[in-house]
C-alpha cells in the first residue's frame, strides 16, 4: 500500500507511544485516537496490529540502516568511525533519564515466540547490525571479526538492558576501554 498522510500520522504515533512505553501496551483503540484517523482508515493501512508493529520496526531499521552506512562510507576512517558509533549509540542510555532502552530489544521481550513475525524482523535487524561490524572488523585487519563482533554486540545489548532497568553509568570509561581493546586487538 502507497503512503498517505493517514498512514504517515498513524506510524508516527505508534513509534512515539510504542517506545515511550511498549507496544502490547498500547491498544488499536488509543493508536486510533491519538492519530486522529477512522479505525477503518487504520485498518486499511494495517490489518493487523502486527502489521503496525512490523512497519514500526521495518521503518526504524531502515534508519538505522541509512545512517550506519552514512556513517562508514562518508566518515574518515569509515570502519573505526562505525565501531564508534555503535559504541555511543550503546552508552545512549547511561546519559537519558527515563531511558526505556532499544526499541527491537524490548519488541523481542515483548514477542517471545522467536517465529512470530515481529521477532523475525527484529532478528534480521539485529543480524544486519552484527554483519556491519564483522565488515568493519575485517577491514580493519582483525583476526577474528565474527567471534569479536558477537562479543561487542552482546556488550552492546548488555549496556543498553543494564541502562534502561538500572540506570548504568560508567564514569571511568570502562565500557570504551574494554570495546576499544577487543577492536584493536591484533
Amino acid at each position: 500500500m502507497t503512503d498517505s498522510p493517514a498512514r504517515e500520522r498513524i506510524l508516527r504515533t505508534a513509534t512515539a507511544l510504542f517506545i515511550s512505553t511498549g507496544i502490547r501496551v498500547v491498544g488499536v483503540d488509543r493508536l486510533i485516537a491519538e492519530s486522529g484517523v477512522a479505525r477503518a482508515t487504520f485498518f486499511r493501512h494495517f490489518p493487523t496490529k502486527d502489521d503496525l508493529v512490523v512497519a514500526f520496526l521495518e521503518s526504524q531499521a531502515a534508519d538505522a540502516r541509512r545512517e550506519l552506512t552514512r556513517i562508514r562510507s562518508e566518515r574518515p576512517g569509515g570502519a573505526r568511525a562505525l565501531l564508534a558509533e555503535i559504541a555511543t549509540g550503546a552508552k545512549m542510555g547511561m546519559e537519558c533519564t527515563g531511558f526505556r532502552g532499544c526499541e527491537f530489544i524490548n519488541t523481542a521481550a515483548e514477542y517471545s515466540d522467536p517465529d512470530h513475525i515481529t521477532r523475525v524482523v527484529v532478528d534480521r535487524h539485529r543480524a544486519w547490525v552484527r554483519d556491519i561490524m564483522v565488515d568493519a572488523l575485517e577491514e580493519l585487519g582483525h583476526p577474528t571479526p565474527f567471534a569479536t563482533a558477537e562479543v561487542l554486540f552482546t556488550m552492546r545489548t548488555g549496556a543498553i538492558v543494564a541502562s534502561s532497568l538500572e540506570g548504568f553509568h560508567d564514569p571511568d570509561g570502562a565500557f570504551d576501554r574494554a570495546w576499544w581493546a577487543l577492536v584493536d586487538q591484533r
